[in-house]
This record gives C-alpha cells, structure tokens and sequence, in this order.
C-alpha cells in the first residue's frame, strides 16, 4: 500500500470511534434547511463544520502520542502529511456529499428541481472555504502541534463566517451575492482552481515546517 494511503487508513481508524459527532452536522443541515437556506450556504456551512471536526485529528495525534506508530510503518514524512491532507478531503468530500442529499430531500419535498449549476456552484464556493480554513490552520498544527495552535486556527474561521454573513446583514455589501450569482460559470472553475493551489501551497508548507519540528 502506498505510504500516504496508510496513514490515511490509520487516521480513519483512529477517528472511527468520534464518526458519530459528524451526525450532528445532519441537524444543522435540517435547521438551515428549514430556513430555506440555498444549496450554497449549506455547502459553506458543511465545510465550515467539517473544517472544525477534521482538527481533532491533530488533538488526538499529540494526546496519544501517534507520531510513534506513524514511525512505525516506516512511511516517509511527505507522506505522513499528504496521508493528513487526503483524510481531511475525504472527511469535506462525504460531508459535501450528506448535504446534497438532505437538500435534494428538502428540493423534492418542495416539487422544485435540482439545479447541476447551482450545485456545482455551492461544490466550488464550499471547496474553496474548507482549502482556505484548513490550508491556513493544518501548516500551525504540524509546526507547533494542536494545544499551541488550536487558538490561532480559529482565525480562518472566524474570517470566512463573517465573509459569509456580513453581506447578509449589510445592505452595502449585498451586491457580493448578487456578483456570485451573475458570474457563476467564472467562480465555478476559479473556485475550484483556487482552492486545488491553496492545498497544494499549504502541504508543501506544512512539509517544511513538521520536518522542522521533528528535528527540533
């Protein structure tokens, strides 16, 4: 098996018993759902959460001491942290996943259709929150472990919430969902592009920095 795949496998493993904590992103689907919520915001909103369960990996990590058994399946330190970047898509990709589903159940309950573009929209403008939350907050967690960084991830949160909802709240700003709107083939594309490079550039960060660390 190749070294990246094992440590993705172990990761899955070790979080198999906290799977039941990603149930309640089901009810928080249901509630924005009720509220009429688009397939958008959903989608933002699922890659916000999953962004937030995903980093327990790293808690778990520094509390049990993995790095050991990660030495001990002789893997190579790249594939030690692209095995990490692989398991937290795949943890975006299923919650991605669970809310098309409840929202085409919300779609069908309505007798509306399901729009392919608006979904692709809320697949690239939802991808591109969760590159940006986790490619900001996994390079801290590999560089200085999960007790010392779990207060400076929080800004990439913190910053994509509030460039979700203060345009709803600003009259003055409003036309940044209308401008999503009107160029949704563009932000598709540029969407998902964006967020491939900003993965991309944050595991070579964090390729450097955890080769640091483990030398410290």
């Amino acid at each position: 098996m190749t070294g990246f795949l094992r440590i993705t496998r172990l990761d899955l493993l070790t979080m198999k018993s906290q799977f039941a904590l990603y149930l309640s992103l089901v009810l928080i689907v249901l509630m924005f759902g009720f509220m009429g919520s688009s397939v958008m915001l959903l989608g933002i909103t699922g890659a916000w959460f999953v962004a937030l369960m995903s980093s327990n990996i790293f808690a778990i990590q520094e509390k049990n001491n993995l790095d050991r058994l990660y030495g001990s399946v002789s893997v190579k330190l790249q594939d030690i942290v692209l095995g990490r970047y692989v398991f937290v898509f795949l943890n975006y990709f299923l919650s991605f996943l669970a809310v098309i589903i409840l929202h085409s159940g919300f779609v069908l309950f309505q007798n509306k259709a399901l729009e392919t573009p608006d979904v692709l929209l809320g697949f690239s403008l939802s991808f591109l929150a969760f590159s940006t939350i986790t490619g900001i907050q996994m390079p801290m967690y590999f560089k200085m472990g999960y007790t010392k960084a779990k207060v400076w991830s929080m800004v990439p949160f913190i910053a994509v919430m509030a460039f979700v909802a203060i345009p709803s709240f600003v009259p003055a700003l409003s036309g940044i969902i209308e401008l999503i709107q009107m160029k949704g083939d563009v932000l598709i594309v540029g969407g998902i592009l964006l967020g491939l490079a900003i993965q991309f550039l944050s595991y070579q960060i964090s390729v450097v920095v955890y080769r640091k660390r483990k030398r410290g």
